[in-house]
């Protein structure tokens, strides 16, 4: 089965991660060697702020797509969103303007704030969910309020939330044991990359990858 990243930021000039198509193609290039075959491209969606347009990040998936079949790299590229969560996320989801996980209207790549937990959260995870979008939550170990206390994650995933963790954060280097104490107890459907580039913040092996998203 080909191994499938949920959340990186390979799409070039859209965000904070990769700049150029050379990149994005250096990106693939090592996500391949990872043993990744599909990318999921998830260019942050932030209201009133950073506002990625649909068109353009379905655009740009095509462009490097075809970038990548030209050179033989034999990865799937798909477009999406890192959308972080706002009131009104459900309408918007709903007028278009927010692009699902691979635009397939099932999965959204849902990502909180670190610090604050809004008081809306659970009215949104409802309203997407009335839509038939299951909402996945973006690397949960970064939380504050996930890391100290976990059953505020369990709580979401007993209500059909997904949790994604970024594969760096298995890194026993880093002297942090949450991620593989919320794997142990079940609470993490997948992980991801989170890559913004090929250097410091490249794709990396996936540990546990995601098998909800009906890619084909």
């Amino acid at each position: 089965m080909s191994i499938v990243d949920i959340h990186c930021h390979i799409l070039p000039g859209l965000d904070d991660g990769s700049p150029d198509m050379a990149t994005s193609v250096a990106m693939a290039r090592l996500a391949v060697a990872a043993g990744i075959g599909t990318m999921i491209g998830t260019p942050h969606w932030i209201e009133d702020e950073h506002e990625t347009d649909p068109a353009v990040v379905r655009q740009t998936a095509r462009d490097l797509q075809a970038e990548l079949n030209s050179r033989a790299i034999p990865l799937t590229v798909l477009p999406g969103n890192e959308v972080l969560i706002c009131p009104d996320l459900p309408d918007r989801v709903k007028k278009g303007d927010v692009l699902t996980l691979a635009d397939r209207g099932t999965h959204l790549l849902l990502e909180l704030p670190c610090e604050d937990l809004p008081t809306y959260v659970d009215d949104v995870i409802f309203g997407l969910q009335l839509q038939g979008i299951t909402p996945v939550l973006a690397h949960v170990e970064r939380y504050t309020y996930v890391r100290s206390d976990w059953h505020v994650l369990d709580r979401w995933v007993q209500r059909g939330c997904l949790a994604q963790v970024n594969a760096s954060s298995l890194d026993r280097g880093r002297g942090d044991d949450l991620v593989q104490d919320l794997m142990d107890r079940g609470l993490v459907a997948c992980t991801a990359t989170d890559a913004h580039d090929a250097v410091s913040r490249p794709p990396v092996i996936l540990h546990h990858s995601f098998s909800d998203l009906k890619l084909h």
